[in-house]
């Protein structure tokens, strides 16, 4: 790394330290103020961010609109109307034990925070936690992807024009940047991307006791019951895997279904993928293309390893290395010692895994580290409580895919290995935040007695107390 670019890194941190304080003393009045011009001037260059991520890696205007820009407009939306009530000291009722002490919990942004955005949802993964930092009240330093530089140019203008240097500052480049940040004595790390690297982020964190929210991944699965709409569930399926061509930490990874029922789907979905896109791709404009040739190329290393090892392609399996681009992928015959069934695939392949049973589905599940999302399609309540009480992973949607996500007040995030932490809506706000407990005295109305000397007086009163308060439970 040049010296100049790490004499800009210590300068923003140091700069940043000396702020956090008056940053975590800002009005809701302030905070609300720019958001809302963050919000008007997102909403005037907007074209630009569509080019930007077209320019980037070819993404549709619609995928734009809906997963990059929409779900940034509804936070903001949403931080309009509650930041007020979320900044406010809560009150805390003060037990009997306590009687003449007054509690209440403070909502302090916890300081100089480090962001480090996966290149997937370049412009939502960025700007997303970025916002709601600032709306706790922290300082931000951005270390963006490098495999999407101009949507990184245009995020880094729209904080430029918004936000003082003080407040949030972005640090493009590639690993040695990544790791030179990590080395600085930051409060929070919130980082987005992959387990391996997560594993890296946290040793890094520990090292200086920063708290840490790391949004993984894994192979979400999808469960499909007996006797559903297979046309509906598997139109909802091939989006859901198909949206950024697959590259969506919360993508469907693999599909569990009865063995009686596989024909069936894949009927199903191989004519709802003619639907949606048709027989051309090269030319396909409503199509993501994979990020660079080395991501491309690993997601055609994993279809033929399946292939030699059994797997058949029931559709697709095509690679155009000019493009990057994995036309939609459906596998069958698919054993847990292929590679596409030993890490996340994130890409425009699917499995389909027939199974016998109910148990035999939870089982497979269950084989797996907890995902980031799991996808139930039933009709059947009983069958719905099974998957939800005996698997565990970050979040379940029913009858649905992706949907969630898209949510702005439930909590986002994973479980076990697919992540640590939460954000969004209220639950983000929180993960920027120390919960700061004040209690105050205002008169005293015998605690002090108990200090020492410890007399058998005291001891018999504090023994009686002891059992009166055992007693209430």
């Amino acid at each position: 790394m040049k010296q100049d670019m790490l004499d800009s890194i210590t300068t923003a941190f140091d700069l940043q330290k000396s702020y956090k304080t008056q940053m975590r003393n800002t009005s809701c009045e302030y905070r609300l103020n720019k958001l809302k011009k963050f919000k008007t001037l997102l909403l005037n260059r907007k074209d630009e961010v569509n080019q930007a991520l077209a320019a980037d890696f070819h993404k549709p205007q619609v995928e734009t609109e809906l997963t990059e820009i929409l779900p940034v407009i509804s936070m903001i939306n949403l931080l309009e109307k509650e930041l007020a009530s979320w900044m406010k000291e809560k009150k805390i009722k003060t037990p009997l034990l306590f009687k003449g002490a007054k509690s209440w919990v403070r909502h302090e942004g916890k300081g100089n925070c480090l962001i480090i955005a996966p290149w997937n949802y370049p412009f939502q993964l960025n700007v997303y936690p970025v916002l709601t930092a600032f709306a706790a009240g922290n300082t931000c330093i951005v270390k963006p992807s490098e495999f999407t530089p101009n949507t990184n140019k245009i995020i880094s203008l729209l904080f430029e024009e918004i936000f003082s240097v003080q407040e949030v500052q972005m640090f493009e480049g590639e690993v040695d940047v990544c790791t030179e940040l990590l080395k600085l004595p930051f409060d929070h790390i919130f980082f987005t991307g992959s387990t391996n690297v997560g594993k890296v982020v946290m040793e890094a964190a520990s090292k200086h006791l920063a708290s840490v929210a790391l949004e993984l991944g894994g192979k979400s699965p999808v469960v499909i019951d007996r006797h559903i709409d297979f046309d509906n569930a598997s139109k909802k399926i091939l989006w859901g895997k198909l949206v950024n061509s697959g590259q969506t930490c919360v993508a469907p990874d693999y599909v569990l279904i009865h063995k009686d029922d596989q024909n069936k789907f894949i009927e199903h979905t191989i004519s709802h993928l003619k639907e949606f896109y048709g027989d051309e791709w090269k030319t396909q404009k409503d199509y993501n293309h994979i990020i660079t040739k080395r991501h491309a190329e690993r997601l055609n290393f994993l279809i033929q390893d399946a292939v030699e090892k059994g797997a058949e392609i029931k559709t697709g399996g095509e690679y155009f290395e000019d493009e990057n681009i994995i036309t939609p992928t459906i596998l069958i015959n698919v054993t847990k010692d292929m590679k596409i069934m030993q890490e996340e695939i994130f890409g425009p392949i699917l499995p389909i895994i027939g199974m016998d049973s109910t148990s035999d589905m939870i089982n497979y599940i269950n084989e797996f580290d907890n995902a980031l999302a799991m996808y139930i399609f039933s009709d059947n309540q009983s069958n719905i409580n099974q998957f939800m009480k005996q698997t565990a992973n970050g979040g379940v949607t029913i009858n649905d895919t992706l949907i969630s996500v898209g949510h702005p007040v439930l909590p986002f995030g994973g479980a076990g290995k697919s992540g640590i932490g939460q954000y969004h809506g209220k639950y983000g706000f929180d993960e920027f935040s120390n919960h700061r407990s004040v209690m105050k005295r205002d008169f005293d109305l015998g605690a002090s007695y108990f200090y020492p000397p410890y007399t058998k007086k005291k001891e018999n009163i504090v023994s009686n107390l002891l059992k009166k308060f055992s007693s209430i439970l």
